[in-house]
């Protein structure tokens, strides 16, 4: 069985590429899932209205209010756990326009859950126009409604894309692919180019396709791409993410020994 390695190419505060070695199709596809439908998040389930005179009607606000990323203090929750706590977070707005209602004028009664970005619009009131609810917000997983995804996630082979210098303008391959950061070597012959990120050939280069210019799928070797969208840490959705595959699996093995006995 191949040792699994993990390297991690880009690290930002929104965003983490990595490559994972060793592991096969089924295992990329079931942790690409795992961080899309069952890390938990906060997001906003219910909201209680009490006044809206907005040109809004509740249920468009209430949807909106959902979508708002919510930061979720992971450190407290034990979120690769199969069964979620049930704590609930009240956020309160009272609004009189003229002027835009934004996510950053959402009070919240506890600090670790709000909203990501405080620059998301909610609605528009006009003058003498008042908006006043409580939303409850509570843990939940994207399998059950978008509003309790992480971020995005996707991955893909990591290939080689070997270039006969017989080709001609294979220079111009050579400086295509490192003004887009790809890792570029040149042996006897041949330019190979490592695209640990989508690289398309200018179609100039069609005819050389197969013959002098020929891709090889590295085996067992994904590039993964993960963002946030503010609720948890990147890092902490694919350790989330990885701690609930073990959780899950060890289930289903526990699930089998069962019933051999």
């Amino acid at each position: 069985m191949p040792m699994v390695e993990f390297e991690i190419l880009e690290k930002k505060e929104d965003s983490m590429k990595f490559i994972l070695r060793g592991v096969e199709i089924p295992f990329a596809n079931a942790l690409r899932r795992t961080i899309l439908a069952e890390v938990p998040t906060f997001a906003v389930d219910e909201v209680e209205f009490f006044e809206n005179d907005s040109a809004l009607f509740d249920e468009i606000i209430a949807h909106r209010l959902a979508m708002i990323p919510l930061t979720t203090p992971h450190k407290r929750f034990s979120l690769d756990a199969l069964e979620l706590d049930d704590y609930t977070v009240t956020l309160s707005l009272e609004a009189e326009g003229p002027g835009m209602v934004y996510s950053g004028d959402l009070k919240t009664d506890d600090e670790g859950v709000k909203p990501a970005n405080p620059n998301i619009p909610i609605v528009k009131l006009a003058e003498g126009q008042r908006l006043v609810f409580n939303a409850y917000a509570k843990l939940g997983r994207g399998k059950d409604h978008a509003k309790w995804q992480p971020g995005f996630v996707y991955y893909k082979y990591l290939t080689k894309i070997h270039v006969s210098k017989e080709v001609s303008d294979w220079e111009e391959l050579r400086e295509l692919a490192k003004r887009r950061g790809l890792p570029v070597e040149e042996k006897e012959g041949e330019l190979v180019i490592t695209t640990i990120k989508p690289f398309y050939l200018p179609r100039k280069f069609d005819t050389y396709v197969d013959d002098k210019i020929r891709e090889e799928v590295l085996p067992n070797t994904f590039v993964f791409m993960v963002e946030t969208n503010g609720e948890l840490p990147v890092g902490e959705i694919v350790s989330i993410a990885l701690k609930i595959l073990m959780r899950k699996s060890d289930r289903f093995i526990n699930e089998l020994h069962k019933l051999a006995d």
